[in-house]
């Protein structure tokens, strides 16, 4: 088992900064969807599991999936020259209650920053090696953008430093419609999540039923400690569904059971015909660590005032 401090950053202690996020953001809206279905905003959900697979991308490659021109890859350096590399994660999530009704989900998001922003301070990815080193990578990470966003945070107002969710893929045609209420771009799929005591597995196929995506990873390998993160998500400009927004929303996942531990399983791209799988083919995916929530809470709040 591999021994970490919890970070202190975009991951906290549950202990620590734990409270009740139905009345701490409570409802502001009701929307509805075609079939009469009522989605409140914020959006709050609960599931068994919520798992981030972390990877180094191509940074060069991933810019062509990156559809805001007010943002680039976030690239650390090597040696003070770019490494060329980005870091993305590839997200499941095991949903039991919403607005919408239970869903599994995958996302596909990479780490972005605005153009005007100064570049981070992250460690280079060049020896990652081991599985402490890894894991000691994504803590890195995460520590250091959680802090460069802290003033902003603090303040209510949109980060600097963000997860662009291009692409998301759902077992529900209902989530997938709540979607538009924020622009995220939501495909119906099938998405197969299994949990056992010591096995993450994945199927993710199109609604077809052709194979698309197929991923398992052992858990219970690294640190298990309560978690809580805050981030902002971006989406594509393309998609906004309100033009006195900005494309840009925070979000908040708590569980009293994380887990942070290295990427040791298998992950493997059947077809590349998804956005989803061709952005993790193209730009050479390859995990490194996982952050795992199991019995979350979380809240999608509104997208932010211009």
């Amino acid at each position: 088992m591999i021994k970490n401090a919890v970070v202190l950053g975009l991951i906290f202690s549950a202990h620590t900064l734990a409270f009740d996020l139905e009345n701490t953001y409570p409802t502001t809206e009701i929307k509805y969807l075609d079939d009469g279905t009522e989605i409140s905003v914020p959006f709050h959900v609960k599931g068994e599991a919520t798992s981030a697979v972390l990877g180094l991308i191509n940074a060069k490659r991933a810019k062509r999936f990156l559809w805001n021109d007010g943002w680039k890859v976030v690239t650390p350096k090597c040696d003070g020259k770019s490494s060329g590399k980005g870091i993305a994660a590839f997200y499941t999530q095991k949903i039991t209650e919403s607005p919408a009704g239970a869903y599994n989900e995958t996302v596909a998001t990479f780490f972005i920053q605005r153009r005007n922003a100064p570049d981070l301070d992250l460690p280079c990815p060049s020896d990652l090696n081991s599985l402490e080193a890894q894991v000691n990578y994504a803590m890195a990470a995460f520590t250091t953008i959680n802090t460069a966003n802290a003033e902003k945070q603090s303040m209510g107002l949109p980060h600097d430093y963000a997860s662009f969710n291009f692409h998301l893929m759902l077992d529900n045609a209902k989530a997938v419609e709540a979607g538009e209420i924020w622009g995220y771009p939501k495909q119906l799929a099938q998405v197969d999540i299994t949990l056992s005591e010591n096995t993450h597995r994945l199927e993710l196929a199109k609604k077809n039923g052709k194979p698309l995506l197929s991923a398992e990873y052992q858990r219970k390998i690294g640190t298990n400690t309560p978690l809580y993160s805050v981030g902002d998500n971006v989406v594509p400009s393309f998609n906004l569904p309100d033009e006195s927004k900005i494309p840009q929303l925070s979000g908040v996942l708590t569980s009293t059971s994380g887990w942070i531990l290295p990427f040791v399983g298998k992950f493997t791209i059947h077809s590349p015909k998804s956005v989803t799988t061709r952005f993790l083919r193209k730009t050479q995916f390859t995990p490194i660590a996982v952050l795992e929530f199991t019995n979350v809470e979380g809240v999608a709040l509104p997208l932010y005032d211009r």
